[in-house]
């Protein structure tokens, strides 16, 4: 009889280790589970938060290219304004006697000119260096 109990008994107790085990098994599959929807969720987050970010950072590099064009553009319209008006107002001295010095070019209105877009390009970049 004694022998049957202790049959028994560790029949029980091996059922017991084997529910447990299956338990255990069990809840580590689904809190896997559970932990792997979190991170795929997480990174499909910062996945659509890093897309939004490159479309802004295109659209930002796009944006500075156009500026930087119009501004090449415009540089050069100026510095192709000032050649001219430098040409013309060279051109506009009347020829000197022979063995006269040469009469000064009227350049006032051409260095006006000149001074004043060096104004208001300092202007500028004390606004840009200002700003934080």
């Amino acid at each position: 009889m004694t022998r049957i109990r202790i049959i028994v008994a560790i029949v029980v107790v091996l059922a017991i280790v084997a529910g447990v085990a299956m338990i255990r098994r069990g809840g580590e599959t689904a809190g896997a589970a559970k932990v792997t929807v979190k991170v795929e969720k997480a990174h499909a987050e910062r996945i659509v938060e890093a897309r939004t970010d490159e479309r802004t950072a295109a659209t930002v590099t796009q944006s500075i290219a156009a500026r930087a064009v119009r501004l090449d553009a415009l540089t050069d319209a100026y510095v192709q304004t000032t050649i001219k008006d430098l040409r013309d107002a060279l051109a506009a001295v009347p020829p000197a006697a022979d063995g006269a010095a040469l009469p000064a070019a009227p350049v006032d209105r051409l260095r006006d000119g000149i001074n004043a877009g060096i104004d208001r390009a300092n202007r500028a970049a004390d606004v840009a260096n200002a700003a934080p």
